[in-house]
């Protein structure tokens, strides 16, 4: 579980009910038609504007930010492709073969299968870039999706409250239908605001977050891939790789990561 993903929306959501709870009626908020304006023609606008698959993917992504993410150690990766280097340099290329296997990112071992197998640097180069820059634009199709959601959910609560008005103004002489009419008239736009500017913004912003450590994780193994191919000094490795990171987070890695990656490996 997100733990701040969590809280941000109970916290945001209590503070809502306890205005509405101070202010008045709670029971007063409800209102199902005006959920079904706001949320349903969200949903029904996006299936028009997006396929399908874009739309599963896109609500797959906010159930998503309710999930805790993928642990991507900077630290951590770049030991364990310091470790590589150093076996490649004293033992070979090919020795790395009977490792290949063992490493839990798929992206890295594809990486490193290419370097093992001689491919010239510049394709491997070609490579990985085609298979990040897709991955990244998968997750800006994503984005997309759901910011056109928050860009529409206010309008479908004005909408409501159009609908509302109109139905008020067309049974002024029934005054048994002026508060339902009302109520959607009110509501479906209160309805619309919180859930754009609560929910739909803030998800578009966790994706893209995610969406930023996920590619820069990707780019430290591209590039240190290139480098073994390269043959270059696992010093060197090292420092172009801190390179990605803050200064801060530089002085974070010491030689004792290196060394119990070593000591994993041997």
């Amino acid at each position: 579980m997100d733990n701040s993903t969590l809280l941000g929306t109970l916290v945001g959501g209590a503070f809502i009910v306890l205005g509405i709870k101070l202010a008045g009626n709670l029971r007063a908020f409800i209102d199902i038609p005006s959920i079904m304006i706001v949320f349903g023609g969200g949903t029904a606008a996006m299936f028009i504007a997006y396929k399908a698959e874009t739309v599963k993917a896109a609500f797959g992504m906010i159930r998503s930010c309710y999930i805790s993410p993928k642990e991507f150690n900077y630290m951590k990766l770049i030991s364990s492709i310091l470790m590589v280097a150093e076996v490649a340099r004293k033992e070979g290329i090919l020795a790395l073969d009977s490792r290949v296997s063992e490493l839990e990112d798929k992206f890295m071992a594809r990486g490193l299968q290419l370097v093992i197998d001689g491919v010239d640097v510049k394709i491997i180069e070609d490579i990985l870039d085609t298979e990040l820059d897709s991955r990244a634009n998968r997750h800006v199709d994503t984005k997309a999706a759901v910011d056109f959601l928050a860009s529409v959910l206010p309008a479908f609560g004005m909408i409501g409250t159009i609908i509302g008005l109109v139905g008020l103004l067309g049974n002024l002489e029934d005054p048994a239908s002026i508060g339902p009419n009302m109520a959607v008239a009110l509501i479906t736009t209160f309805y619309g605001a919180v859930a754009a500017n609560l929910l739909a913004i803030p998800f578009g912003k966790k994706i893209e977050e995610r969406s930023k450590v996920e590619q820069l994780y990707g780019e430290i193994i591209a590039r240190g891939c290139l480098f073994i191919a390269a043959g270059v000094h696992p010093r060197i490795i090292q420092e172009r790789l801190l390179a990605f990171m803050s200064e801060r987070t530089r002085l974070t890695f010491t030689e004792t990561h290196l060394a119990e990656e070593l000591e994993r490996g041997a």
